[in-house]
C-alpha cells in the first residue's frame, strides 16, 4: 500500500480549507484602532436636551444643570498560538499539488502561518459577534465581557415576531418593537437598521406573505423562484442571512456564532457604536508600543531542528450603547 504522503501520481488535489465567517466586521460598523495600554477606557457622557422657557429681556436666564460623566474600563482579550515545524515533517513529503515536487520548510511554515491567520480572523469575528449581542463569550462559552451588567442595563426582552405562521402587519410590528425600540433608547442619529439573522428566522421572514408582496410590487418577483435572497429589507430593517460555517460551528461548541432561530439588530452609522482595539503584544520590544491586529514570530529551536512559531492577537471588540441592540426570534 503506498503511503499517504509518498511521490505518487497525482490525480486530483483538494485544499479543503474551512470557510471563515466575517460578515459583522464587513458591515463597517466597528471602529479600529491601536492603543499602547492593556487596557480600554469607555467615557459615557449624558448629554441632555433642554426645551428653553422665554424670559424676559434683560433678566436673568435660564440654568442648566451639568452633564452626567462616566468611565468604564476594560482589558483587552489576549488569544495566542503555540506552533512548530520540525525539519523532519517534511522529509519525503509531496508537496500539495504537485506530482514530483518534495515539500520545502518554507512551505509548511506558509501553511501553517495561513491557519493562524484563518483562526484569528474567526475569532475576531466571533468576538464582534458577541459585540453585537452584548455579551462576549470565548469559544467554550466562558463569558469574557457582559456590557449590560458594566454599564448597569437591563437585557432588553426578545421581541418575538411569531413567524411560525402569517403575521398580519408584519411591517407595522417590526417598525414598533424593533426600530422604534432601538431609536428610542439610542436617541441619537443613525444611517440605518440591520439585523444579521440566522438561517431558519431569515427564510421564516422571506416566506411571509407580506414580505413577498412587497417585492412582487416592486418588479423584482423573480427573486421568487430562487428562494430567500441573502439580504433583503422588511419593516424598516435590513436583513442579512449569516453563514457561521461547519466547521466554525464546531469550534464555537457546535453552534452557529447567531443561533438559527434569531437575528441580531442594531444601528448602523453610530459614530464609536461599536470598536475594536488592539493592545501591543507581550513579546520582547512590542510593550508601550501601538497595538497591532496580530503579531507572528518565528525563532529556531536551540538543536537547529526546526522552529517555533507563535501568533497572537490582543484584541477587544464592545458596544458602547448595549441598550441599543436587540434580539428577534421567530
Amino acid at each position: 500500500m503506498e503511503e499517504e504522503f509518498d511521490i505518487v501520481t497525482l490525480t486530483a488535489t483538494v485544499n479543503n480549507l474551512p470557510f471563515v465567517p466575517g460578515q459583522m466586521g464587513a458591515t463597517g460598523v466597528f471602529d479600529e484602532e491601536g492603543v499602547s495600554t492593556l487596557t480600554v477606557k469607555v467615557e459615557e457622557q449624558n448629554g441632555k436636551l433642554d426645551i428653553i422657557e422665554p424670559t424676559a429681556r434683560g433678566g436673568p436666564g435660564q440654568t442648566v444643570d451639568d452633564e452626567d460623566r462616566a468611565s468604564f474600563t476594560f482589558e483587552v482579550d489576549h488569544f495566542q498560538i503555540d506552533d512548530s515545524v520540525n525539519a523532519d515533517e517534511v522529509q519525503g513529503v509531496r508537496m500539495l499539488g504537485t506530482t514530483d515536487e518534495l515539500e520545502v520548510m518554507e512551505n509548511r511554515i506558509e501553511t501553517k502561518l495561513a491557519r493562524h491567520a484563518r483562526s484569528m480572523d474567526a475569532t475576531l469575528e466571533h468576538q464582534r459577534i458577541g459585540a453585537a449581542k452584548g455579551i462576549v463569550l470565548s469559544g467554550k462559552g466562558k463569558v469574557l465581557h457582559n456590557l449590560y451588567d458594566r454599564f448597569g442595563l437591563a437585557v432588553p426582552a426578545p421581541v418575538v415576531l411569531g413567524l411560525g405562521s402569517q403575521v398580519v402587519g408584519l411591517a407595522t410590528l417590526i417598525k414598533g418593537n424593533v426600530v422604534h425600540a432601538i431609536e428610542d433608547e439610542l436617541d441619537q442619529a443613525y444611517d440605518s437598521i440591520h439585523g444579521l439573522a440566522g438561517r431558519d428566522f431569515h427564510a421564516s421572514l422571506w416566506e411571509q406573505k407580506e414580505v413577498r408582496e412587497t417585492y412582487l410590487a416592486d418588479n423584482q418577483g423573480y427573486q421568487l423562484r430562487d428562494g430567500a435572497p441573502d439580504i433583503f429589507m422588511a419593516g424598516g430593517v435590513t436583513w442579512e442571512r449569516y453563514r457561521t460555517g461547519r466547521r466554525a460551528s464546531a469550534a464555537n461548541g457546535a453552534g452557529a456564532f447567531i443561533a438559527d432561530n434569531e437575528a441580531r439588530v442594531f444601528p448602523v452609522g453610530v459614530p464609536d457604536l461599536f470598536i475594536t482595539r488592539f493592545a501591543p503584544g507581550d513579546w520582547n520590544g512590542l510593550p508601550n508600543t501601538m497595538g497591532l491586529p496580530r503579531y507572528t514570530r518565528m525563532k529556531a529551536m536551540y538543536n537547529d531542528k526546526g522552529y517555533h512559531l507563535d501568533s497572537q492577537m490582543n484584541a477587544i471588540s464592545l458596544c458602547t450603547q448595549p441598550g441599543a441592540l436587540r434580539k428577534v426570534t421567530i
